[in-house]
């Protein structure tokens, strides 16, 4: 897969045809997920497949997006062992079977878990492991095309029309800070590693309940510190899977050219205090550049 491209492809479909996936794809998926990278290694994750009529009824409104299962023909769970960061490893996981999905040809959206234990009870699972991820699976529908802003490298706004409207998402510049919190960043060629530029501008890309994007990220030194703002309107554990996905677009880009060196570090960096970061806003991990 060309990560990079599918980040940039990559859509949320709301609707969907009743067409069944082929098995073959299914079992495709099954082992793929098998090979998908880790934010916490020792964190253990299953996904179970469903793919029964009647899923939809017993999603709605335990597990959905605003309530909705929309009546996918095929619904994937990350079921994950319930430990530190297992919300963030599961955005990572997640994160990575869209873009499967997308790379597959096949529609998909995320639904948010709104009562772990109603969900497990819908879904008829018998572990002690809790519903992490659920991706609403098939092949959409064709809609008509609505406006909306898409962001261009390095952070540029195009207003254009596309598929399936979602809210705008804010620009990469707007994202991301040099030294401390507020600065801007200096995108011009000999002024950053085009590298670092394609790695923070695919996080930018990553989906986000609402589109909210509640990430914000600071160029520091020797790293990149990643923070994140819980607002009223999304649950803790959407924002952790928001998370866990713009971690994991950030990594598969710049580790491109770094393959086994570099790798998130889960909390605070040195001298954390000159960031300046906002009291609303909690840095989450950093990611060493050099």
């Amino acid at each position: 897969m060309d990560d990079k491209q599918l980040i940039e492809d990559r859509q949320s479909v709301r609707e969907f045809k009743k067409r069944s996936i082929p098995d073959e794809d299914l079992n495709e998926i099954r082992n793929f997920f098998t090979e998908t990278k880790k934010l916490v290694p020792d964190i253990r994750t299953e996904l179970k497949i469903y793919n029964d009529s009647d899923m939809k009824n017993r999603l709605e409104g335990v597990a959905g997006y605003r309530g909705l299962a929309f009546g996918a023909p095929v619904y994937l769970v990350v079921f994950s062992e319930e430990k530190d960061n297992d919300l963030l490893n599961a955005g990572y996981i997640g994160e990575q079977l869209c873009l499967k999905l997308t790379d597959m040809e096949i529609d998909h959206c995320w639904l948010t878990v709104h009562d772990i234990k109603a969900t497990k009870r819908a879904l008829l699972a018998e572990t002690e492991m809790n519903p992490a991820v659920i991706l609403a699976a098939g092949y959409g529908k064709a809609v008509s095309a609505k406006p909306r802003l898409d962001i261009e490298t390095p952070s540029n706004l195009k207003y254009n029309k596309r598929a399936e409207h979602v809210a705008p998402k804010i620009a990469q510049d707007d994202m991301v800070y040099s030294g401390s919190w507020g600065t801007p960043m200096d995108w011009s060629e000999n002024a950053v590693d085009p590298l670092l530029d394609e790695a923070l501008y695919a996080a930018s890309l990553a989906p986000s309940f609402l589109n909210r994007q509640p990430y914000r990220y600071i160029v520091h030194g020797s790293c990149v510190v990643l923070c994140v703002k819980q607002e009223e309107i999304t649950t803790a554990a959407d924002t952790a899977l928001d998370i866990g996905a713009t971690m994991y677009n950030f990594d598969t880009i710049y580790a491109h050219r770094n393959t086994g060196r570099n790798k998130w570090v889960i909390g605070t960096p040195d001298g954390a205090e000159s960031l300046h970061v906002p009291a609303d806003y909690t840095i989450v991990a950093y990611y060493p550049i050099v």
